[in-house]
């Protein structure tokens, strides 16, 4: 996840007319508002509005049929107040408005400035409602978090330079590149899928069609590729990092009507093996309401190694607060955050975080895996069927029942007549058009946090 620069950069009046050349207001005059522009609607593009600002068209991208979008806004809803609320509007439509002016900080570029009324308005207070926005608006994928405040104490009026990572003719390139990858995603989704079948499918989309984007460690890559954290990133290149992974799954998820939102916090891989070292840190995951029920959801997690042979299991879809918290930390509210803490803080402001994850019925590996009380060869025969027909590389078996742990389940599965390889010979007898490999070695893994085992499947 991109670390967000928090530190306040209040400027003189005077100085934000020399970093902003493009027919800056003068004092106490407000700018025009972008509601105020005539702005195109109909296709992707741009056009200037006569003060030196180039319009990028606010359009829908390609969208499915079939299904009705659930764009809850629940970062707008936790805003405190009609002040914020006003700030935020203002932002979702000045975000629209680029000048090919270079900003401040260093490869991004300055947006209209905005201004409303009331000197009181604080840096934190604008960054958590610019977070809030983002948070609702995944498809903004241009804007940066680094913003200008400035006070006109004379015009009892405050005023925000936005920053945009991208010129206005490169966004409308790339909003035209997202919308051909977001229309062929949309056109080879299959129909009639429950609100599971969807995450399900974005979820494994996402994994097997982008690369976590490793040289993020490098200083200073981040911000010469600002498309690793946003949707282009997955979408249109097929390289990202977490925040691009979770904006992604919460855009499409949100657009196939299935409830979704990011969520900022640290990731610890210290008790992981099998987790990416470069994953952990500052990371971005999502929640994800499935039937008024709040689940935790990481696909930047569960992208395996490309060559791991186990890379279709999913360990963090869908999972309560007791698995997600073991190695899983969430980042503070603004509520929450203390002005001391604003000051050094170097992680996310959450604006929206769900309460108490509790619910299984939609666990991935819980409805996907195959449930052993005893080590029963038939119904390990059933489970690899299952799992050969959907042509899936692993079967996950979770443990009921008091008399085995993962470990003592394979010993027992392995001992004596060893069920595990009469298992395969059976379910060769069951398929058709496919073989197990069942003279191959055994491979699996055990989880006791989760109490499941997971198989390799081998074919001939």
């Amino acid at each position: 996840m991109k670390r967000l620069r928090f530190f306040a950069l209040l400027l003189a009046f005077a100085l934000i007319l020399s970093l902003c050349s493009c027919n800056m207001p003068s004092r106490g005059q407000k700018p025009k508002e972008y509601t105020d522009i005539p702005r195109l609607s109909d296709q992707i593009g741009m056009h200037d509005d006569g003060d030196g600002y180039h319009i990028v068209n606010c359009v829908d991208f390609s969208y499915p049929t079939g299904y009705e979008a659930n764009r809850t806004a629940h970062s707008y809803d936790a805003l405190e107040n009609d002040k914020q609320r006003e700030i935020y509007r203002m932002i979702l439509d000045g975000v629209y408005c680029f000048s090919d002016q270079a900003g401040y900080y260093e490869g991004e570029y300055t947006m209209r400035p905005l201004m409303f009324d009331g000197v009181n308005t604080t840096h934190n207070e604008v960054e958590f409602v610019l977070i809030a926005v983002l948070d609702d608006h995944p498809e903004i994928f241009w804007m940066a978090t680094d913003f200008d405040l400035w006070q006109i104490k004379e015009a009892d009026a405050v005023g925000v330079t936005l920053n945009a990572y991208y010129k206005a003719a490169e966004v409308v390139e790339m909003m035209q590149r997202l919308d051909g990858s977001l229309s062929g995603f949309f056109a080879d989704m299959p129909r009639e899928l429950s609100e599971y079948e969807r995450e399900e499918y974005v979820y494994r989309y996402i994994i097997e069609n982008c690369v976590y984007d490793e040289n993020v460690s490098q200083d200073g890559y981040g911000d010469s590729h600002p498309s690793i954290y946003n949707l282009c990133g997955v979408m249109v290149d097929k390289n990202a990092v977490c925040e691009g992974y979770s904006r992604t799954l919460d855009y499409l998820c949100s657009t196939l009507g299935v409830d979704t939102v990011c969520i900022g916090g640290i990731a610890d891989t210290e008790n992981d093996e099998d987790v990416d070292s470069n994953k952990s840190g500052l990371h971005m995951w999502n929640a994800v309401q499935l039937e008024n029920e709040w689940y935790w959801a990481d696909c930047t997690w569960d992208d395996w190694d490309e060559d791991d042979d186990l890379g279709d299991v999913f360990y963090y879809l869908n999972v309560t607060d007791e698995i997600m918290f073991k190695d899983h930390t969430v980042d503070k509210t603004y509520k929450q955050i203390t002005r001391d803490e604003y000051r050094g803080l170097e992680t996310y402001i959450n604006t929206f975080v769900p309460r108490d994850c509790t619910a299984t019925k939609y666990c991935y590996y819980l409805r996907e895996g195959l449930t052993l009380s005893a080590p029963d060869a038939e119904a390990l025969s059933d489970g690899f069927v299952t799992a050969a027909e959907k042509g899936r590389k692993s079967l996950i078996v979770i443990i009921d029942g008091g008399a085995y742990t993962p470990d003592t389940m394979a010993q027992a599965l392995f001992a004596g007549d060893q069920p595990y390889y009469q298992a395969l010979d059976r379910a060769n007898e069951k398929l058709s058009g496919v073989r197990l490999d069942a003279d191959a070695d055994a491979v699996y893994y055990t989880d006791d946090d989760r109490k499941m085992m997971i198989f390799e499947i081998r074919y001939e």
